[in-house]
C-alpha cells in the first residue's frame, strides 16, 4: 500500500512541484513586501522550476512577463524586450546557417576529408574524430555534431575490427601452411601438438581482441562526446551559457563598450579549446590506447587492416560526389559570416562597423550581420539553371510550367529544426537579470558578498569554476549559468574585480560537465549509443573537468589578462547606483 502511494506520488510530482513551490515562498513578497524580497520570491520559484523541470524550461523561461507586472518590478512592455535582445538574434541567425550547413551536408564532407588525412592509426584516428567534432561544433549545435560524428565512429571502428582480425587470420593461415608443408611423418605429434595449442591461443587472441576493440569504441565514442563540448566554447554562438553572459554583461553593464563580441571571444577561447582538447586527447590516449609514441607518431609501415579502413573512407568521400551549387554557395555564405563578424571590430584595429556606420553610436553588432547572411539564404536560388523547358509540368494550352529552383533555406525547414525554446530559455534569463537589477537585487547581493575579498583572486576564481562545473553535472549548462551569473557580477562588484575575471571562467567551465549522462546531451546521446555505464563516463570524466578547470584558468591569468585588462576595474564596471524604474 505505501509502495502504491509513494508511486502515485511521484508520477503526479511535478503537478505538485508546480503548485506547491509559489505557495511555500509566498509569505516572503507578502511579509518583507520590499522590491528585493519580490524579485528574490521570482527568482526562487524560476530557479527551482528549471532545477527540477516540473515544467519545459522554455515555459519557466516566461515567468516574467507574468510576475514582473504583477510584483510592481518592471512594465510589461519592458520585460518582453529582454526576450528580443541583441544576443537572441545573433543566437537565432547563428543557429540558422547552422541548419543550412547540416541540410546540405558540408559537415559531413568536411568530416570524412579529415578523416583522409589523419589516416587509420588508431592514436592519430582519435585525435583527428575530436579536432573533426570540436571544429564542427564552432558552428552547429554540439547535438548535431555528436550525432553525427557517433555513426562514422563505429563504422570506421567496425571496419577497422574486421579487417585486422582478417589479417591475424591470414597470418595464422600461412603459419600452419608451412607447419603442413614439412612431409614428415617423425613429426606429426609435433603438429598435433601445434595444432591443439594454437586452437587455444585463437580463443585466447579473440577475446584479447574483443576486449581491444571494446575498451577502443568507449574511449573513441566518448572523445567524439567531450570534443563537442569543448568546441562549443570557443566561438559566441556555439554554446547558450556563451551567449547567456554576453546577454548578461550588456544588460548588467550597458556601458562595456562591446567589450564581448565575436572577435573578442574567439581570441580568447580559441587558444583554450585548443589546450584543452590536447589535454583531453592526451589523456584518453593513456586511458584507452596506452601512450606509446613511437606507436603513434613514429614512421612505421601502414598494416593492411589500416589501409583497408583508409579505402573504406575514402569510398564513402566519393559517394558525396562533386560539390553541388548549392553546397558552394553555403559554403561561401557560412565563410562570409565569419569573416564579417572577425572584422567588425577586430580589437587591434578599426573595423568596417565603426568606418561605415558606428561613427557616433553602436548602430550594427554581431546580430546584425547574422541576420544578413540569413536572409541571403532565403533569397539565392540552390540551383544556377531555370528547367523550365526541361522539366515541369504542362498547363491547359500545353506549354510548359515555368519551375525555379528552391532557394537555399526554405521556412519550413527553420520551423522544423529551430530549437525555438532557447529563445525563450535565453530571453527568461535576461528578463531576471534585469529584474535583479531593478529592484537592487544585486545591489543586495554585491553587499552580502564583501567579505569575499579576504580570498586571493586566483583561489576564488579557481573555486567558482570548480562549483560551476559540478553543478552542472546535476542541472542544464543554460540553467545554472542563468542563476549564477547575476550573482557573479554582484560578486564583481563586491570585491573589487573585473567583472569578466569573476564571470569568464565560471562560464566556460559550464561547458566542462564530463562525469554523467544527464550533464550535456553529448553526454547522454554517447551513453545510449554506445551503450555505456556511468563508471564509464566518470572515470575519465572526472580528470577532464579538473584538467578543464585548471585549462580555462590558465588561459584567464596569461592571455586572457592582456586581452580584457582583467588586472584592473574598468570604468564601466563602477556601478555605485541602480537605475529604478516605476511600475
Amino acid at each position: 500500500m505505501a509502495n502504491s502511494v509513494v508511486r502515485r506520488i511521484g508520477d503526479y510530482k511535478n503537478f505538485l512541484i508546480a503548485f506547491l513551490v509559489p505557495l511555500l515562498f509566498l509569505p516572503l513578497p507578502i511579509i518583507v513586501n520590499t522590491s528585493e524580497a519580490r524579485c528574490g520570491y521570482v527568482v526562487l520559484v524560476m530557479g527551482l522550476y528549471w532545477c527540477t523541470e516540473c515544467i519545459p524550461l522554455a515555459a519557466t523561461g516566461l515567468l516574467p512577463v507574468i510576475l514582473f507586472p504583477i510584483m510592481g518590478i518592471m512594465k510589461s512592455e519592458q520585460v518582453c524586450l529582454q526576450y528580443l535582445g541583441d544576443a537572441n538574434i545573433m543566437g537565432a541567425g547563428g543557429l540558422m546557417v547552422a541548419i543550412a550547413v547540416e541540410y546540405w551536408n558540408l559537415h559531413k564532407r568536411f568530416a570524412l576529408g579529415m578523416l583522409m588525412l589523419v589516416g587509420a592509426r588508431p592514436a592519430l584516428l582519435m585525435m583527428g574524430f575530436m579536432a573533426i567534432t570540436a571544429f564542427i561544433s564552432m558552428w552547429i549545435t554540439n547535438v548535431a555534431s555528436t550525432a553525427m560524428m557517433l555513426p562514422i565512429v563505429h563504422s570506421v571502428l567496425k571496419h577497422l575490427k574486421e579487417a585486422e582480425a582478417q589479417e591475424h587470420e591470414l597470418q595464422r593461415s600461412r603459419a600452419r601452411q608451412t607447419i603442413h608443408s614439412t612431409d614428415d611423418t617423425a613429426l606429426s605429434p609435433v603438429v598435433n601438438k601445434l595444432n591443439s595449442e594454437d586452437l587455444l591461443s585463437d580463443e585466447q587472441r579473440r577475446v584479447m581482441h574483443e576486449e581491444k576493440y571494446s575498451k577502443l569504441t568507449k574511449g573513441m565514442s566518448l572523445s567524439v562526446c567531450y570534443a563537442a563540448s569543448i568546441g562549443g566554447t570557443s566561438t559566441l554562438n556555439a554554446s547558450i551559457p556563451n551567449l547567456i553572459l554576453k546577454g548578461q554583461i550588456d544588460k548588467l553593464f550597458p556601458e562595456n563598450k562591446d567589450v564581448i563580441n565575436y572577435t573578442s571571444w574567439f581570441l580568447f577561447s580559441f587558444p583554450n579549446m585548443v589546450l584543452m582538447l590536447v589535454t583531453s586527447w592526451l589523456w584518453l590516449q593513456f586511458l584507452y590506447l596506452g601512450f606509446n609514441v613511437k606507436n603513434t607518431f613514429g614512421c612505421r609501415k601502414t598494416s593492411r587492416s589500416e589501409q583497408q579502413v583508409y579505402q573504406t573512407m575514402k569510398s564513402e568521400y566519393r559517394k558525396l560526389c562533386r560539390m553541388s551549387f548549392a553546397e558552394c554557395a553555403v559554403l561561401v555564405l557560412f565563410l562570409l559570416l565569419v569573416l564579417l563578424w572577425f572584422t567588425r571590430e577586430p580589437g587591434f584595429s578599426t573595423g568596417w562597423a565603426s568606418l561605415l556606420f558606428n561613427q557616433e553610436r553602436k548602430f550594427v553588432t554581431d546580430a546584425t550581420v547574422s541576420i544578413f547572411i540569413c536572409l541571403l539564404f532565403f533569397i539565392i536560388p540552390s540551383k544556377l539553371e531555370f528547367s523550365c523547358w526541361n522539366t515541369g509540368s504542362l498547363d491547359i494550352t500545353g506549354r510548359r510550367k515555368w519551375k525555379a529552383p528552391p532557394t537555399l533555406l526554405q521556412w519550413e525547414l527553420v520551423q522544423k529544426k529551430m530549437p525555438w525554446n532557447i529563445m525563450l530559455l535565453l530571453g527568461g534569463s535576461f528578463a531576471l537579470a534585469r529584474g535583479c537589477e531593478v529592484s537592487k537585487l544585486s545591489l543586495m547581493f554585491a553587499q552580502t558578498l564583501e567579505p569575499l575579498k579576504n580570498i586571493p583572486p586566483v583561489a576564488l576564481s579557481f573555486l567558482l569554476c570548480f562549483i560551476m562545473a559540478m553543478l552542472t553535472e546535476l542541472c542544464h549548462n543554460a540553467v545554472i549559468s542563468t542563476m549564477l551569473l547575476p550573482v557573479l557580477a554582484s560578486m564583481a562588484t563586491a570585491v573589487e574585480l573585473h567583472p569578466l575575471y569573476i564571470m569568464l571562467p565560471p562560464t566556460i567551465s559550464a561547458s566542462f560537465a564530463f562525469m554523467l549522462p544527464v550533464a550535456t546531451p553529448p553526454n547522454a546521446i554517447t551513453f545510449s549509443y554506445a551503450k555505456l555505464k556511468i563508471m564509464d563516463m566518470v572515470k575519465p570524466g572526472l580528470m577532464l573537468n579538473l584538467l578543464g578547470i585548471l585549462c580555462v584558468n590558465f588561459a584567464v591569468h596569461t592571455w586572457g589578462t592582456a586581452l580584457f585588462q582583467l588586472n584592473e576595474v574598468p570604468s564601466w564596471a563602477n556601478v555605485t547606483t541602480i537605475p529604478t524604474t516605476a511600475p
